[in-house]
């Protein structure tokens, strides 16, 4: 659009406009006489002096950046600039850019930084005058840049994010292929992806030395769905999940139990009502089952996996085979009603039992 702010200090223009016309013409909004905040070192675009109906006033330093990585949050105030904010007695900071990404959000947001974005996207916090803004604006780039890095998106995104939260690092792209059957090449350029997002950590020759398991497998199911991503089909079991699960027992392999009964085994938010079992073959398990085909009150559902993945690093419990962990986490979290307060309850317990569940190399994870 002709009116749409290009430049960076046209950003910070369009960031004050925006801020008047969210509160109330009894706040005042002026330039800010302390010129010692917008010197060339410090990287500020403008500064502005706020001043509640009370009276209360304080200076807020405005940074533009035409384009705003997660990976870019933690060298937002090195060197200089973080004299600068330490100088001028931690004045707020806003932060503003034509698009800013959820994982960039969050990142701002631990650091108490303010941001706005040009869809919407904005948080904006003052503790003295008092103020929260917070509104929901693009959830995609609305301009995306094209680029040469892979997308986390896919089986071999899925099977490699599998890898990276099953296995504490650190490890190489060689290893890390051979483990995955991943050709290196694609495995470097996710992980560049992965990097840029801010979700894990890399050596200078390109390996793997942290990964956060959290973000990482909600990144992950920002495009993954467990009813979608795997063919799913729809059953009754006419007597009910006890009895049905019973005689899953029977199935050793071939098939491993997720979703629901499976998250319950680590933090219960109500008693299931879905049985979700992948497997490849669901003929076997349609007749020992006795399932009657049906969408309408369908209480068990036969999916046809992805990717190999989901049967790695399974556990028998009680008879049953059940998905690791992280898989039962993704596809809780992209599934349909309480199950994403289920995946949000398993998420937290591998967040604070990683010893229980997760691999201390490679090799373990064969």
């Amino acid at each position: 659009m002709a009116n749409t702010p290009v430049t960076e200090n046209e950003m910070a223009a369009w960031a004050v406009d925006w801020l008047k016309a969210r509160l109330s013409n009894r706040w005042e909004i002026t330039p800010s006489g302390r010129t010692a905040l917008q010197s060339p070192e410090s990287g500020v675009d403008a500064a502005i002096d706020m001043r509640a109906p009370n009276g209360i006033a304080t200076t807020m330093i405005i940074v533009a950046k035409t384009a705003l990585e997660p990976a870019n949050v933690a060298r937002l105030f090195t060197g200089l600039g973080r004299t600068m904010r330490s100088l001028a007695n931690n004045v707020p900071v806003l932060i503003v850019a034509p698009w800013i990404s959820q994982r960039t959000r969050e990142l701002l947001g631990e650091e108490r930084i303010n941001y706005i974005d040009l869809t919407g996207n904005a948080l904006v916090r003052l503790d003295d005058p008092a103020l929260y803004i917070e509104v929901q604006g693009a959830a995609r780039d609305p301009s995306p840049r094209a680029r040469g890095k892979a997308r986390v998106q896919g089986p071999k995104a899925g099977r490699l994010v599998r890898l990276l939260v099953d296995v504490q690092p650190p490890y190489g792209v060689r290893e890390l292929a051979d483990a995955s059957s991943l050709n290196p090449g694609y495995v470097s350029r996710l992980l560049e992806a992965l990097e840029d997002e801010a979700l894990l950590t890399r050596t200078k020759r390109g390996g793997v030395e942290s990964v956060d398991v959290s973000p990482l497998l909600r990144r992950w199911s920002e495009s993954y769905d467990v009813f979608r991503s795997n063919a799913a089909r729809r059953f009754v079991a006419p007597e009910g999940l006890v009895p049905a699960m019973q005689r899953l027992r029977t199935f050793s392999t071939g098939c491993a139990v997720t979703g629901s009964v499976a998250a319950i085994r680590f933090e219960q938010i109500a008693a299931p009502t879905l049985l979700a079992i992948y497997i490849d073959d669901p003929t076997p398990v349609i007749d020992e089952l006795r399932l009657i085909p049906s969408d309408a009150g369908s209480n068990v559902v036969l999916l046809k996996p992805f990717d190999p993945v989901v049967f790695e690093r399974t556990t028998i419990d009680d008879g049953i085979r059940y998905v690791a962990p992280s898989q039962i986490t993704v596809d809780c979290l992209t599934g349909n009603g309480r199950m994403r307060a289920e995946g949000d309850a398993v998420l937290q317990w591998m967040v604070a039992n990683e010893s229980l569940w997760r691999r201390a190399t490679l090799a373990e994870a064969q």
